[in-house]
């Protein structure tokens, strides 16, 4: 009896299929990582200063304020958009935005794991992915910061870079090319730190073109390319020339960063110090990586110098901005990430570079913290019920506090300056385009039926415009109570 043949899968299907089952576990395998890490965190009204303030310009956009005119802060209009887009998903927005933000976390993640694999193999790559989720989180960077949000623009841009840079057809290569700008472009309309970052795929692709173009179609491209980037930035400048506020635009967007302080609390030295720690261990991870490859083939000697360039630009981007806040560090964590891959794939040395970079951060983290995010939602909830019913119509005037309370318990706003940072701190004084003094002048004039201030002052505390407010608490305000915000203490105070 004749038998049948046996049937041989071709070793091309089986790595075809390989080549798609392993990226897929490791992307289920980042989703699950970020869903666990965040989890704790969502439904706390209050985990960081700033997204709760994004949150409020996002609401506010669309009930018709205008950012910049209305209600004023240096982001770009992109980062507001985005929140205002995050918003239409209903509720509080608080829920929405911290999941919102958990998948651009995983986005990000999964971008690193693609471009560390071009160097190190898939478990390497998923390394590379978790360390990343893990040390943005060391940095505030466990809810919806702008980073967050960007960082993968980044990092997919840079990818497009890559596979132009690998591509040996230059039409293709054109196409990643703009692919990669026009990510970077809105990228920097969440954040204009990017433009670092942005910069530099862009130099590299110059450089790409003119080696295989004629001078003037490389030049031609390398302009197309770039109005490419710069084109989302060009296009919220003319919508604001178009309503008369160009000159707005302009001032919060590219002036006023310019008049900041930022070493006015004496503090900035401790940040960087402190900051160059958090990034020891990735550099350690990364730098060994990177001497370890020096005698490999070319293409993966280009993958190493095409990183150290990025690292270089990320790095300029942190130091040039200034001030050092430790959330400024996140877009360092992408290229130093994608740094950890090839050395963990070295054996056995590998692992214990992978432990360092991964147990590091999730032992700083005391994760998972349930107890202080439900602390977090208490002491929101204790300051929302100490609000008057009228604060929708009487409005509240937060000079130090959290931003969230605007939202939540839809209160009404007396300045354009919502921020408490901006009226209470002497970094901003000079960078807001008008007095902040006279400023709050005119706030308490309106009679403001709530009042938030930190009841511990330090070092960045504008004097005068906290002397203006303590004689009017004096005279025509009662302390209703007190509640704890970021370690501080937020006294309350309603109009009598």
């Amino acid at each position: 009896m004749a038998t049948l043949p046996a049937i041989v899968v071709p070793p091309s299907a089986t790595d075809a299929r390989r080549s798609v089952s392993m990226p897929l576990v490791t992307g289920i395998a980042l989703l699950v990582a970020t869903l666990l890490l965040r989890a704790p965190t969502f439904g706390d009204p209050a985990p960081f200063l700033d997204e709760q303030f994004y949150l409020l310009v996002g609401d506010r956009l669309l009930h018709g304020a205008v950012p910049y005119v209305d209600i004023w802060d240096r982001k770009p209009i992109g980062l507001f958009l985005l929140y205002a887009a995050i918003r239409l998903l209903g509720g509080q927005g608080v829920y929405q935005y911290q999941v919102v933000a958990a998948l651009f976390a995983w986005a990000g993640a999964w971008a690193v794991s693609r471009i560390a694999r071009r160097a190190a193999p898939e478990p390497a790559a998923l390394f590379a992915g978790l360390a990343y989720l893990l040390w943005i989180e060391t940095v505030e960077g466990g809810g919806g910061q702008s980073p967050v949000f960007y960082n993968p623009l980044v990092a997919f841009a840079a990818l497009a870079t890559l596979r132009a840079i690998e591509s040996s057809d230059v039409r293709r290569s054109l196409r990643h090319g703009f692919v990669a700008m026009a990510l970077g472009g809105i990228a920097i309309q969440i954040k204009y730190t990017a433009l670092f970052e942005v910069a530099f795929f862009g130099l590299v692709l110059a450089g790409l073109l003119l080696r295989r173009l004629p001078l003037a179609k490389a030049v031609g491209w390398t302009g197309l390319l770039a109005a490419a980037a710069l084109f989302p930035t060009l296009l919220a400048w003319v919508a604001y020339a178009a309503i008369g506020r160009g000159q707005s635009f302009v001032f919060a967007n590219f002036v006023s960063i310019m008049l900041r302080d930022t070493a006015i609390d004496g503090k900035t030295g401790e940040r960087l110090i402190t900051s160059l720690g958090h990034l020891a261990p990735l550099s350690l991870c990364t730098a060994a990586s990177l001497w370890q490859l020096r005698r490999s083939e070319a293409a993966v000697r280009r993958w190493a110098l095409f990183l150290m360039g990025w690292i270089g630009a990320a790095l300029a981007g942190y130091f040039l901005i200034g001030g050092f806040y430790y959330h400024y560090l996140m877009p360092l964590y992408v290229p130093l990430a994608v740094g950890l891959a090839p050395i963990a794939a070295r054996r056995p040395i590998g692992i214990g570079f992978a432990a360092i970079a991964l147990w590091i951060p999730l032992a700083n983290l005391g994760w998972p913290d349930l107890a202080s995010h439900r602390r977090s939602r208490e002491q929101i909830e204790k300051m929302v019920a100490l609000l008057p019913a009228d604060v929708d119509r009487g409005c509240l005037f937060e000079y130090d506090g959290p931003p969230i309370l605007f939202q939540l318990a839809h209160a009404c706003t007396l300045s354009r300056f919502v921020f408490p940072d901006h009226l209470s701190s002497r970094v901003e004084q000079d960078a807001l385009g008008i007095d902040s003094a006279s400023e709050v002048r005119r706030i308490l004039a309106a009679h403001p039926s709530a009042i938030t201030i930190g009841r511990e002052a330090d070092a960045k505390r504008n004097p005068r415009t906290a002397a203006i407010l303590f004689e009017t608490l004096r005279r025509s305000y009662w302390l209703a109570g007190s509640a704890n915000f970021e370690g501080r203490t937020i006294d309350m105070y309603v109009r009598r």
